[in-house]
């Protein structure tokens, strides 16, 4: 089952096409922000200090209140997306706000099931080996958390086995000629950051 998460941040105007034919889950005062699209969540999760007092009553039966302070309203949603049987969880509204909340989001894509989404980049977790594709000159990144051991071919800049630390090395990397990258997570913690548009060159 695919399942879209919304949370707490402005969401762009691709947020329709992307609630299609999923189970869509809203993270607190996501729901707020849902509506503004005319889109109605399936459930609302969270300790509901962030959603409106006219929205939480409209929207009562569709509440999950959980009041779990270890947990952050976007973990509590992931928990009830998987416990509902999501094998494929994409998160919206995750970024752009509160710094703590932003980097405790990208922890969640060390669960293979999860991607997160916002307007130019989809950031996944590399566990072992990936191949992505793309017109040549697409731009991605790879940020290692805080250090991995990694290959790359078939870009604009290769890798072999190197060694990577939180920082610049891996920033800005392209999809090659061929339009097939392959990536190789030796060890560590890896993430790709992944654009959605290409890079021009004269």
């Amino acid at each position: 089952m695919k399942t879209l998460i919304v949370g707490n941040r402005p969401l762009n105007s691709n947020i329709i096409d992307l609630a299609k034919d999923k189970l869509v889950i809203a993270a607190d005062g996501g729901a707020d922000r849902l509506l503004k699209h005319n889109i109605m969540p399936d459930y609302i999760i969270g300790d509901l200090d962030s959603i409106s007092d006219k929205n939480a009553t409209k929207l009562e039966e569709w509440i999950v209140s959980n009041k779990n302070i270890q947990k952050t309203d976007l973990e509590k949603a992931v928990d009830y997306a998987i416990e509902k049987g999501s094998t494929d969880i994409q998160i919206v509204g995750w970024s752009g706000g509160r710094i703590d909340h932003t980097l405790a989001a990208l922890g969640l894509v060390f669960n293979s099931k999860i991607s997160l989404i916002d307007e130019h980049f989809t950031i996944q977790a590399i566990l072992d080996s990936k191949q992505i594709e793309g017109a040549e000159n697409t731009l991605f990144s790879l940020i290692a958390m805080p250090e991995a051991r990694v290959s790359v071919t078939g870009a604009r800049w290769n890798l072999q086995h190197e060694k990577l630390t939180m920082g610049g090395r891996g920033v800005h990397n392209e999809i090659g000629p061929t339009g097939t990258v392959t990536i190789d997570c030796h060890s560590g913690n890896l993430l790709l950051i992944q654009g959605n548009f290409v890079l021009p060159h004269d």
